[in-house]
């Protein structure tokens, strides 16, 4: 399948996933997700998902040295912003957080390379760095010691795309951990695949 082809069928695909799905903003700074549960990077996804004020979201500078991956959205909804990212390194965006959970760790690269290769498709020197953080989890990390989230999926597509055969499993795997166990995802899931569907898009014009 031509690359183009690929990414428009799996933008479709994550659209069809994600359902109908609507976020005005007026409940984003009390948002939570079906199980109850709210994440700091909450807001600038579905800020950034539903295209809405950048000025609705709160950045907590101070969350940042926790949750580094959040400077990277932070700058994703504010260009005017210049988030710490060395375009020089390789491997993992926070090998610093490898003392921790598993899951955490997993879940904060993921959330990182999500919003790098947005952040890449609007500055190009960054792209080498998104390609590795991706291809470094793909290589090291499995999907399925993270929380069912979705996270990134559009980087793998992108990399399947090349003819990245392992990318296209991982992909199709963050699709699968989102979707077990019901019809279809939790809103912030489907927020998520919303997102990963229109980065493709964006990619592609």
């Amino acid at each position: 399948m031509h690359d183009k082809q690929l990414t428009n069928a799996w933008s479709n695909r994550l659209r069809h996933a994600a359902g109908d799905i609507q976020f005005g903003g007026e409940d984003l700074a009390t948002f939570r997700d079906s199980a109850g549960h709210r994440r700091r990077t909450d807001p600038y996804l579905l800020a950034h998902a539903f295209k809405l004020d950048p000025s609705l979201v709160r950045v907590d500078e101070a969350a940042m040295s926790q949750e580094p991956w959040l400077d990277m959205w932070a700058t994703l909804l504010d260009p005017s912003r210049d988030a710490s990212i060395s375009r020089a390194g390789s491997g993992p965006l926070f090998p610093h957080l490898h003392s921790r959970a598993i899951e955490v760790w997993t879940e904060g690269e993921l959330a990182g390379v999500h919003a790098l290769w947005w952040l890449a498709l609007r500055d190009p020197t960054l792209a080498a760095r998104a390609r590795s953080a991706a291809t470094w989890l793909i290589a090291e990390l499995q999907p399925d010691n993270a929380t069912q989230r979705p996270w990134a999926i559009h980087a793998f597509v992108q990399l399947a795309a090349e003819g990245d055969v392992e990318a296209d499993m991982y992909a199709q795997t963050l699709l699968l951990n989102a979707m077990a166990g019901r019809d279809k995802p939790d809103t912030f899931s489907a927020a998520i695949l919303l997102d990963c569907a229109n980065y493709l898009d964006a990619a592609r014009t």
